[in-house]
């Protein structure tokens, strides 16, 4: 009882010490941002397809924790053969990078029971499968999520662009492809990568979204980019998780359930 005690202590500081100082922030919802089914194919339905498929779909929400929130895989052969990735956001707990996994795949066994290439875009997480390889190959293809009428102040517009320009170019320097920063404690922003393709790709990736969608963008206060191989939020309130650990090693220590509590507690006592 008496270590368990020490345990709980040293998480708690931990917590105190790693977390609270880096503004503790109650993190955005995850939410179905998008999907992509390719057109009916009925040879889908067959046995083994069904089955290739399944194995897959299995294998990616039982790996992606393990390795470091991204995950690629393939099943079967020849004409048969499935290829599949999911990709989790980086500041999410392993907890929720799983659960987000496994609604994607529910999404994509229901809506799109037929097709043979989807893609479902949740906040937190990205699922892709295909009957063709797409490993390594960097696409251009992307949709932007915004207000039309939440602009953004005047002043604000240059700087929030050029502080996000900034971040597209240091999220492919990192170990994971993946950044976060603030704009003088106002603006808040991220950019990830899917970790298949390379640093060069990735940066490639990024700056094909600003030139595509900067009108749309431009001048708002928030707004969401989702491609098929790299990622972007921009927004004026920490959306985003304090991170101090891979995804991969939530599961491997013993302060997770207990942070999972003071998380849950300190949520609490911020309402009041």
């Amino acid at each position: 009882m008496e270590t368990l005690y020490y345990v709980i202590v040293l998480c708690v500081i931990s917590f105190v010490v790693l977390v609270l100082p880096n503004d503790f922030s109650i993190a955005d919802t995850d939410l179905q941002r998008g999907s992509e089914c390719s057109q009916a194919d009925y040879s889908v339905k067959g046995e083994e397809s069904e089955r290739n498929l399944q194995s897959l779909l299995d294998s990616l929400a039982s790996n992606v924790v393990d390795h470091h929130g991204f995950y690629q895989a393939s099943v079967g052969k020849k004409s048969n053969k499935v290829y599949g990735a999911v990709l989790c956001r980086g500041d999410v707990s392993a907890k929720n990078c799983s659960n987000c996994t496994l609604e994607s795949i529910k999404v994509a066994t229901r809506d799109c029971s037929k097709s043979r290439d989807v893609a479902i875009w949740f906040t937190w997480c990205f699922l892709r499968y295909s009957n063709e390889s797409f490993f390594g190959v960097m696409e251009s293809t992307a949709a932007a999520i915004t207000n039309d009428t939440d602009f953004d102040e005047s002043y604000v517009v240059p700087e929030g662009l050029e502080f996000m320009i900034g971040i597209a170019g240091s999220a492919p320097e990192q170990p994971y492809m993946f950044q976060t920063s603030v704009l003088n404690s106002s603006r808040y922003g991220m950019a990830q990568c899917t970790r298949d393709i390379s640093r060069v790709d990735c940066r490639a990736c990024l700056d094909s979204q600003f030139s595509i969608f900067r009108n749309v963008i431009g001048n708002k206060r928030r707004w969401e980019i989702y491609g098929h191989n790299c990622f972007m939020w921009y927004n004026d309130y920490q959306f985003y998780s304090n991170v101090t650990t891979l995804l991969s090693d939530a599961r491997k220590t013993s302060c997770g359930g207990i942070f999972e509590i003071v998380v849950t507690i300190a949520a609490f006592l911020l309402v009041l």
